[in-house]
C-alpha cells in the first residue's frame, strides 16, 4: 500500500487535490519548460527516464545534501517510476540496521526535519538511487579524531568507488538578509580536499557538486520577509545580489582547485521566481519563495547531473590499478541486487487547511541564527 500510495499520489502532480507538497500550479509550468529548453538548444526536451537509467547503470547514485536535494529526490522518485521496484517501495541505505542509524544521526546532526537515508532500486539489476539528507554542510567532513562526517562514514561503510555522489548544500550557510556565514566556505575546502584524496586513492566515488540554487525570500533590512503575497523578481528582494553570486564564484574557485566538477543552475533558478511553492502546497503555512515546485528545477537538475555522468563514464579512478578496475567491472556486469529493508515512503503533505497562514511551531534556523522552512 505505501509503494501504491507513492506511485499514485506523489507522483500525480495534480494541484488541484493539493494532496502533496510542493506540485506547480498550471500557471507556473509555462516558464519552467520555457527555461528548460534553453538549455542545450531543446536537448533537454529528449530526456527519458531510460537514459538515467543506462547512466547509472549497476551502481549506485547517492544524491546528498539540503532540503533542495530532498525536492531533487521527490523528482527522481516520480521520474524514473516505471523503472523502480515499487514491490520493495523505499529501501533502507544499509540492510544493517546499525549502520542505517548511524548514518541517519550523523547526516541530520539534531535537525528538526527528519529524513531517514533511503534507496530506490532500480530494476533490471543492481542499480540504485539513494537519498542522504545532510542540510548542515558543517558535518560531511569532520576532524581527525573526530566522529566521522557522512562521506567519510559513506566511503567506509555504504559506497563502491564506481558509484557516483552528488552534492549540494548551501542556503544553511546562508541567507539573503545576512549574507554568507564564514562556514560554507569552510565545507567548500573540507569536502574539495577530502574528495580529491579519496578519488586520488581510488577509495571514493567521483563527486559532482550542485551550487545552491537562488532564494526569492524578500529581505526587511536584516530580517527574512515571509509576508509577502507572491515571490518577487531577484531585482525587487531587497537583497544585495552580489551575495548569491559570491556563493556561486566560491563553489567554482575552491572546488575547481580540487578537481571536484561542480554543475551550476544557478542564473536558471533565478530566473524562476514563480516557480516556487505556493500557500496552498506548502508545509510551512506560507509562501515558500525558497523551495522550488514540481516539475521544475528538479527535473533540470537530473537533466544536468545525468549529462554529467556520461562525461564522465570513460573515466576510470585515478589510482586504481588494472586488477581494481577489472574487479569493478565485474561488479557492475554482474549486477547482484541489493537487499531492500523496506521503511517507511517520504509522504511530504501540505501543512493542513486550518493551519496555513501561521508558522510551524518546529522551523529550523540557519547559521545565521535565522528561520528557514521545511520541506
Amino acid at each position: 500500500m505505501p509503494a501504491l500510495f507513492c506511485r499514485s499520489q506523489v507522483c500525480k502532480l495534480e494541484p488541484s487535490s493539493y494532496s502533496i507538497w510542493g506540485v506547480c500550479e498550471q500557471w507556473q509550468r509555462p516558464r519552467a519548460l520555457d527555461v528548460a529548453n534553453q538549455l542545450s538548444s531543446g536537448a533537454i526536451a529528449s530526456f527519458s527516464p531510460c537514459e538515467l537509467h543506462q547512466a547509472v547503470g549497476n551502481r549506485t547514485l547517492w544524491i546528498i545534501g539540503d532540503s533542495h536535494v530532498k525536492g531533487l529526490y521527490y523528482t527522481l522518485r516520480c521520474f524514473m517510476m516505471d523503472l523502480w521496484e515499487h514491490a520493495q517501495g523505499e529501501c533502507a541505505a544499509s540492510s544493517d540496521a546499525a549502520l542505517q542509524t548511524q548514518l541517519e544521526l550523523t547526516s541530520l546532526q539534531g535537525h528538526p526535519y527528519n529524513t531517514p537515508p533511503r534507496c530506490l532500486h532500480l530494476k533490471g539489476g543492481s542499480g540504485r538511487i539513494c537519498l542522504v539528507h545532510s542540510p548542515i554542510g558543517n558535518y560531511l567532513v569532520t576532524e581527525e579524531g573526530k566522529e566521522p562526517g557522512t562521506l567519510q562514514l559513506l566511503q567506509q561503510h555504504f559506497t563502491s568507488p564506481e558509484d557516483i555522489i552528488y552534492i549540494s548544500i548551501g542556503r544553511w550557510h546562508a541567507n539573503n538578509c545576512l549574507g554568507i556565514h564564514p562556514s560554507y566556505a569552510a565545507t567548500l575546502e573540507a569536502v574539495g580536499s577530502y574528495v580529491q584524496r579519496g578519488v586520488a586513492q581510488g577509495l571514493l566515488p567521483q563527486v559532482l557538486w550542485g551550487v545552491a540554487p537562488h532564494d526569492h525570500t524578500k529581505c526587511q533590512g536584516s530580517e527574512l520577509d515571509f509576508a509577502v503575497p507572491a515571490c518577487l523578481p531577484a531585482s525587487e528582494g531587497g537583497y544585495n545580489l552580489s551575495m548569491s553570486y559570491e556563493m556561486v564564484s566560491l563553489a567554482h574557485s575552491i572546488l575547481g582547485r580540487h578537481g571536484v566538477p561542480v554543475l551550476d543552475s544557478y542564473n536558471i533558478s533565478m530566473q524562476l521566481h514563480d516557480g516556487h511553492v505556493t500557500l496552498p502546497q506548502s508545509i510551512a503555512g506560507i509562501i515558500d519563495c525558497l523551495h522550488f515546485c514540481r516539475p521544475s528545477l528538479g527535473e533540470i537538475d537530473a537533466w544536468k547531473i545525468t549529462q554529467a555522468i556520461k562525461a564522465l563514464a570513460g573515466q576510470p579512478p585515478a589510482a586504481a590499478d588494472k586488477q581494481q578496475q577489472q574487479q569493478q567491472q565485474q561488479q557492475q556486469q554482474q549486477g547482484v541486487p541489493h537487499t531492500c529493508v523496506a521503511i517507511e515512503p517520504l509522504l511530504p503533505l501540505p501543512y493542513g487547511s486550518g493551519d496555513r497562514g501561521s508558522f510551524r511551531a518546529d522551523w529550523a534556523y540557519d547559521a545565521w541564527g535565522s528561520p528557514y522552512l521545511p520541506n
